[in-house]
């Protein structure tokens, strides 16, 4: 599953063109100054079409926010389910993240820079943290990794990572997230093992 909201000139359906739509707003104009006027003529749907898929704006980036945390998600368990050992998926998962941000600055900007709280994004978490923590409970089970909780494993994991990226998405960092990546990998391992 490709992680890039497609133009909106080459999708089918008008959810699909809105949201390609409201990706390009949200990095073009930010989310205060973008319209739904803009994103429903950017995307060539009628009013009615709008409308019919989201009652306002924010339920437009709402939507955009979860399709974007859904592909973020699958690509990170597929990454996580290609490694076996505790260093190899802690490492795997922060130079993952990495990568992400930076091959989709755009996508970024908006889980960076917008918070949701939907019924649908409540919906979409579980499973993925279900089998985050599976994973994660294997390897504490075989002393590899501290027995933590879900939010302090994610803040020491991917928390750094996550913090460096927005540095760099607002031009503070002039390093890449690649440039970095050893680092930061490094220093989730050295959080998150168990102490030997």
């Amino acid at each position: 599953m490709t992680a890039t909201i497609a133009k909106p000139e080459t999708v089918g359906s008008a959810r699909e063109r809105l949201l390609a739509a409201a990706l390009n707003r949200f990095e073009a104009d930010g989310l205060v100054r973008m319209t739904l006027e803009d994103i429903r003529l950017e995307a060539g749907v009628s009013v009615g079409a709008m409308y019919h898929h989201f009652s306002d704006k924010a339920a437009l980036v709402d939507a955009l926010y979860v399709e974007l945390v859904g592909r973020f998600q699958t690509e990170f368990l597929d990454e996580l389910r290609r490694h076996s050992s505790a260093h190899g998926g802690i490492r795997a998962g922060v130079r993952l993240y990495l990568r992400w941000v930076a091959r989709h600055r755009a996508e970024a900007a908006v889980l960076l820079g917008y918070r949701c709280d939907s019924v649908a994004l409540r919906d979409l978490n579980p499973p993925f943290f279900a089998e985050t923590m599976a994973w994660w409970r294997t390897h504490v089970h075989y002393g590899s990794l501290r027995d933590l909780p879900f939010d302090l494993i994610q803040a020491l994991w991917i928390g750094p990572a996550q913090e460096y990226t927005r540095h760099w998405l607002a031009g503070r960092a002039r390093r890449t997230p690649r440039a970095v990546a050893d680092v930061l990998a490094d220093a989730a391992w050295n959080a998150l093992k168990e102490p030997v």
